[in-house]
């Protein structure tokens, strides 16, 4: 199952599930674009606007969610945990 981020403006609005069937060409290979048109083609929007991620964040930085910011190259969270204060 692959995952597609809808960004607008850098944030994150949505994630979705896309079958991996639905991303793979004939040729077996997952592309990142047919994802993004079928999520443009179902919800509108520019394809663009639809970045595939991965549920177990290893691309693109982190598994996004609704609020996460988009830097261009990966997902950030904008409210990260505060460290634990040290112990004496």
């Amino acid at each position: 199952m692959a995952h597609f981020a809808r960004v607008s403006a850098g944030i994150v609005s949505d994630v979705h599930p896309v079958a991996n069937v639905v991303i793979t060409d004939p040729n077996g290979v997952e592309q990142e674009s047919l994802g993004q048109a079928f999520l443009a083609d179902l919800w509108g929007g520019d394809p663009a606007d639809y970045i595939q991620c991965s549920y177990n964040a290893t691309m693109r930085g982190a598994y996004p969610g609704v609020g996460y910011l988009w830097s261009g190259t990966e997902f950030v969270d904008p409210n990260p945990p505060m460290p634990e204060p040290a112990t004496p």
